[in-house]
């Protein structure tokens, strides 16, 4: 840490200058020495020896002046280097000093109790984390030390193989390098190459050749000069065999050790296919599509180049979008190139289980950790062009999974299929990447596209329990981040959702972008996403607390605007229950089961998480601490209720009588009256429970309509 780093610079002076005067040493022997034995005035068997001498001679003082220069960059390059990362250490331990540590000369960190006030010390003293938080102190301080020492072992190396004579024909023992690389993570890409080629080659690196393997991907996991070298020295075929070999090597206790070299080959994919302008791109595209549906297994248990390379590309992040967007219609390129189709990934149940079946699925599932892509991928386009979505909700024939028995092979749907694709279609309408807390709704144009497309395409296949399972989740919560929307779908009153219903079903309004499908295509997506009862629970629990914002938004005392807020509510909460109504009758004997499962994963939800974007016209400051105690009564209720229905409708063979939605409304009405004075019992309160009934029963009449039940 207090090394004079200037020295670096000074040595890269001399070694260009040592360049220089080797050049000019060379000129001399050129005119003095070499041109007496080639212009023709020295003859005879002596010439003959001295000539093939001075042509070594005048050689060395080329592969002098190149070992000269590449020094010179080396030690220039690792100036730059040791500076920019020694400030890194110095930034990490004032991070660590600010935050209230003290650091000890060996980078461990420790609670300064010398510097904080008698009340912070007694807290520190008593917090149970404290250690945990000095131990992650110690650890960011750690890796910036480290990242120094992997830096000071790629100059080590580079400077090594930079003085190695490696031209063994070039009639010097020992002799300058006249191919001498200047750059430093070139030096570590061929020597990563060399690892990875004698792996494929099937040796058995030592324990000090993985640390190192490792510790060279570790050094340059965001270098693109360092991954283009390494992966174009392999090719897409020996990147795939590589990774294997991972697979192949990586078990019981080696296991940790080789996934840590596929994250660093994944993630220097990403970093060398991030610009598409680069010659190395396209050519690196273009080998991976003839090997990408190769077959690198025995033909009776399958391993295709694809199905390898996207297992490889599990372990890394940050793909670029151009690249992402390049391989996943490679892919189906492949799979609609001839009658086999998606068949070319089927999987024996007892074959490479550790693999990714599904390349193109597990490819989806990567896009669905950076929602900008999944976004443009599935967007269908305001013109309608892109029929990605179209393909893979409606036309893909999803691979089957065989397992063999005595009587033949099984063939099933693979049991993940579909993951990646519901992962993708998340986030892609919403905008977020799965399962991380963010404000519901605010979309762009093609996020709603493709919200509103899922819905129309889902509708013309799918309903009920027929619904993939794999993709129930993903649809609850894309339709929890659409409440907005849906609310005023079900309401029945917006005559903007019911023409645009039937349009395009996306617009923008005054800068805020709305999705319409018609109330009997949302009822049917419903139905087979609440076959899931948490995902049911997810999307009732948003729809509440949206109901409860928009009646904080509505002006109580306008009787109109009251009966208008009420009747939407109502109507929305009869949909839900038309609904519920379909699955408890489907379900019968399982109908308690699946209202109790409802009801936990109700409570499960953090209260009053779901908030939404200000640019819903709803997102108003909830009603404050008294609405908060009636909506939690109120769903304390509603799952009483909903068990209690749940059991007498399964007695009873009838779903005429559901209407827990209304109760919640009529609670949520109490708690609104409250808000503003009047008393639960009082007269206007007791006109408003229940005056949104009618709307409420014909919501849940259409519902059961929309899901083919017409009799009730």
């Amino acid at each position: 840490m207090t090394a004079d780093l200037s020295y670096l610079e000074n040595a890269a002076e001399q070694w260009k200058e040592a360049a220089k005067k080797f050049s000019d040493v060379q000129k001399v022997y050129q005119e003095r020495v070499k041109s007496v034995g080639e212009d023709g005035s020295w003859t005879g068997d002596a010439n003959l020896v001295a000539v093939d001498s001075m042509d070594i001679t005048d050689k060395q003082f080329t592969a002098a002046q190149t070992e000269a220069k590449a020094i010179a960059s080396l030690l220039t390059d690792a100036h730059r280097q040791f500076v920019e990362l020694r400030g890194k250490v110095k930034s990490a331990v004032a991070e660590a000093v600010k935050a209230g540590m003290m650091v000890s000369d060996a980078g461990i960190a420790r609670y300064d109790f010398s510097k904080a006030g008698a009340s912070e010390a007694n807290a520190a003293r008593h917090d149970p984390d404290l250690h945990r938080t000095e131990q992650s102190w110690t650890e960011h301080i750690a890796a910036a030390v480290k990242a120094v020492d992997d830096a000071d072992q790629g100059v080590k190396l580079a400077l090594k193989e930079a003085v190695r004579d490696t031209n063994p024909f070039d009639g010097a023992v020992n002799g300058f390098n006249g191919e001498a690389e200047g750059d430093i993570e070139k030096v570590e890409a061929k020597a990563a190459q060399d690892l990875a080629t004698r792996l494929n080659s099937g040796d058995r690196l030592s324990g000090k050749e993985l640390a190192e393997f490792q510790r060279l991907f570790r050094d340059n996991e965001h270098d693109k000069a360092f991954s283009q070298t390494f992966l174009d020295g392999l090719g897409p075929k020996g990147v795939i065999q590589l990774n294997n070999k991972f697979h192949s090597l990586g078990k019981g206790e080696d296991k940790t050790e080789f996934t840590a070299l596929q994250e660093g080959v994944a993630t220097s994919i990403a970093t060398a296919t991030r610009t598409p302008s680069d010659p190395f791109y396209t050519k690196w595209r273009e080998g991976l599509r003839k090997v990408g549906d190769e077959n690198f297994d025995k033909e009776l248990n399958p391993l295709t180049g694809y199905q390898s390379f996207v297992d490889l590309m599990t372990h890394g992040k940050n793909y670029g979008k151009q690249f992402l967007t390049d391989i996943g219609d490679d892919i189906i390129a492949v799979e609609q190139k001839d009658d086999f189709g998606t068949g070319r990934w089927k999987q024996l149940n007892a074959g490479h289980r550790d693999f990714t079946g599904d390349p193109l699925d597990t490819l989806l599932g990567i896009m669905g950790k950076q929602p900008d892509v999944a976004t443009s991928f599935l967007d269908p386009g305001a013109d309608g062009q892109n029929g990605r979505l179209k393909y893979l909700l409606q036309d893909r024939d999803w691979p089957s999974w065989e397992t063999a028995t005595g009587y033949g092979s099984l063939s099933q749907d693979a049991p993940g299929n579909r993951l990646g694709l519901g992962a993708a279609l998340e986030a892609a309408a919403t905008g977020a990447v799965p399962g991380t807390e963010h404000p519901l709704g605010g979309h762009t144009e093609g996020e709603a596209r493709v919200m509103h497309d899922t819905v129309k395409l889902l509708n013309k296949d799918w309903h009920g329990d027929e619904m993939p399972a794999n993709l129930r989740s993903s649809l609850g919560h894309m339709l929890m981040d659409y409440t907005s929307d849906t609310h005023e779908i079900l309401s029945r009153t917006n005559e903007n959702y019911k023409v645009n219903a039937d349009g395009d079903g996306v617009w923008n309004d005054g800068g805020t972008v709305r999705m319409a499908v018609s109330p009997e295509e949302l009822s049917r997506i419903m139905r087979g996403v609440s076959e899931d009862p948490a995902a049911y629970a997810g999307m009732y629990a948003a729809e509440r607390q949206y109901a409860a914002q928009t009646l904080a938004g509505t002006d109580f005392k306008h009787p109109n605007d009251r009966t208008a807020a009420i009747n939407a509510a109502s109507s929305t909460f009869g949909f839900y229950d038309g609904v519920s109504s379909d699955i408890l009758f489907d379900k019968r004997d399982k109908a308690v089961q699946w209202a109790s499962d409802v009801r936990t994963a109700a409570f499960i939800i953090p209260g009053f998480a779901l908030n939404f974007v200000p640019s819903t016209p709803a997102a108003v400051p909830i009603l404050g601490d008294a609405a908060q105690s009636i909506l939690y009564a109120g769903m304390y209720e509603w799952g009483k209720d909903h068990v209690a229905q749940a059991s007498a409708s399964a007695a009873q063979d009838n779903m005429k009588a559901f209407d827990v939605g209304q109760r919640q409304v009529d609670a949520l009405v109490v708690g609104w009256s409250k808000e503003h004075g009047e008393a639960a019992d009082s007269g206007l309160t007791r006109t408003l429970v229940g005056s949104g009934q009618e709307r409420h029963d014909s919501a849940r009449r259409e519902a059961l309509q929309a899901l083919g039940r017409p009799g009730f």
